[in-house]
């Protein structure tokens, strides 16, 4: 039986182990000596399946991991301050009112003894991208004396100022006083970076973690294949020693081959209940009903749907094309730019405020003065009694150490940047090629591991044929069987790491958000 499967399994090397099952299976229907199911395997036949593509898990980790949004909150925070930061420029609008009364003893025959006022002041003041302000100012007061001499008893004041001023060196123009928005800006552009960086690192986790999970059940199926051959080579000696053609050593041999057997698809198993929890984490669940109903979500079994890629024939990747492509799409290489650009926008602002300080105010106002409130306004307002000034001021510290160390330290804070970008490019360099080199051996180990896995199902049919004519032994025969699902796990294994080798190139030229992960089309 286990020669007619070897020769499916040859005929099929795409399959690899595959192609062996059918055969067991059939075998495990013919054959008394193979116990009966357990009771446990058929309750856990009738439990939920959580069956999973590739794509299905990468679509459930972009909305479910932690990870990915805490970094969205971070975006949304870094969005909602940049927005914020041009509030700057927003005008303020102040207004206060007063009222006071008072009673004086006359100092003299010309001095009232009463006063009463009432006072209300408002104002607006706009900030300008120039980094000065406009300001317009109203003043209106009430008053009443009983001051004999006085022009009125009850007398209206208002008046009405508009000022400008604005700096022409220190803190002068837009360059300057906007220099905090694109401060935000650029961490706001910079945290959108860090959000694709951590996107990128998350699907490359899940690829991981699927394919070793795809790995994982293959390498179940091969151990329990090796487990049913130990067990099909054990019923064989069984009955040559029942007819006198066999011996007691070769029945113990087979019986320890399938302890042995037993003992790695026990280590295969578990290795993949772990590789399943490890997706789980990475997949992020999150409870929607019950929290028992939760927690019995984790013992689902996973049926992966997305088969390890088959290797691909062909000349080996240019390095040179996944470097400019990751220069141009790394996420991390565009961070060191953010930070060469952060690091320019601190140079202007301390460029700015090493200068000394010369600053221009223009004003002009007009009063108005009567006892008729409304007469009052409309002298103000028509500007019957205007006054105007201009004014600069200068300012300058005497050795200004602050400033002038703070712009050395701007500046060294800028080359800092600049080497930290050409080191990350350097190091960059050095992963692409790392990469690049990792696709290229696993596509040729994979060949090799194909090749191994064919030339061993040859050599246990060949030592099969010998022993049925009584030139080999069962020890022999049980080597060859190892050897055999050594090569199946070395072959699954070699297809696992080409898989994540892709991945890995992926990442490594920033192309994980264009779904490049399972191809080598972006370096080539």
């Amino acid at each position: 039986m286990s020669k007619r499967c070897c020769r499916r399994a040859r005929a099929h090397s795409g399959t690899g182990f595959l192609c062996l099952v059918p055969g067991l299976l059939a075998l495990s229907q013919q054959s008394p000596e193979l116990p009966a199911v357990p009771q446990g395997t058929q309750a856990r036949a009738s439990e939920r399946v959580l069956q999973l593509s590739l794509e299905d898990a990468l679509g459930i980790a972009l909305r479910n991991n932690f990870d990915l949004e805490i970094e969205r909150l971070t975006t949304d925070v870094a969005r909602y301050e940049a927005l914020g930061s041009w509030g700057a420029f927003d005008p303020i609008l102040s207004v206060s009112g007063s009222a006071s009364e008072s009673e004086n003893e006359p100092i003299s025959s010309l001095a009232g003894t009463q006063d009463n006022d009432l006072r209300l002041d408002s104002a607006l003041s706009w900030p300008l991208l120039t980094g000065g302000s406009v300001d317009l100012a109203y003043a209106h007061q009430n008053s009443e004396t009983d001051a004999p001499f006085a022009t009125f008893d009850i007398a209206t004041t208002d008046v009405l100022t508009a000022t400008l001023t604005q700096p022409l060196l220190r803190g002068a123009w837009r360059r300057y006083a906007t220099v905090d928005q694109r401060a935000r800006e650029v961490a706001l552009a910079r945290q959108l970076e860090v959000e694709r960086e951590t996107r990128a690192r998350v699907l490359l986790a899940v690829y991981n973690a699927y394919w070793d999970l795809v790995s994982a059940q293959e390498e179940l199926a091969v151990r329990e294949i090796a487990v049913e051959l130990g067990k099909q080579q054990l019923a064989q000696d069984q009955r040559r020693l029942e007819v006198g053609a066999g011996t007691e050593v070769d029945v113990l041999q087979s019986e320890t081959n399938v302890a042995q057997q037993e003992e790695l698809r026990l280590r295969a198993d578990y290795g993949l209940r772990q590789a399943r929890d490890t997706l789980r984490r990475m997949l992020a669940p999150r409870p929607e009903g019950g929290y028992e109903e939760y927690l019995e979500a984790w013992d689902w079994p996973i049926q992966t749907l997305t088969s390890l890629p088959e290797a691909k024939t062909g000349p080996g990747l240019d390095w040179r094309v996944a470097l400019q492509s990751a220069i141009e799409f790394r996420p991390e290489l565009a961070q060191r730019r953010l930070d060469i650009e952060t690091s320019e926008v601190e140079l202007q602002r301390s460029r700015s405020q090493r200068l000394p300080q010369l600053d221009v105010e223009l004003r002009t106002s007009s009063a108005g003065l009567d006892a008729d409130p409304a007469d009052a306004f409309d002298k103000a307002i028509g500007w019957e009694f205007p006054s105007s000034s201009a004014a600069l001021t200068f300012s300058l510290p005497l050795w200004n150490r602050s400033a002038r160390n703070a712009e050395r330290a701007a500046r060294a804070a800028l080359r800092r940047a600049r080497l930290l970008y050409d080191r990350f490019e350097l190091d960059l360099l050095a992963e692409v090629r790392t990469a690049v080199n990792e696709v290229d051996k696993q596509r040729e180990s994979v060949g090799a591991a194909a090749k191994s896995r064919t030339l061993a199902q040859r050599q246990l049919e060949a030592e099969e044929t010998r022993q049925q004519v009584g030139l080999s032994t069962t020890f022999q025969v049980l080597q060859f069987q190892e050897d055999l699902a050594q090569a199946l796990s070395t072959e699954v294994l070699a297809k696992a790491a080409y898989a994540k080798a892709l991945a890995g190139l992926a990442f490594s030229e920033g192309r994980m958000d264009a779904g490049c992960a399972a191809g080598e089309a972006g370096a080539r």
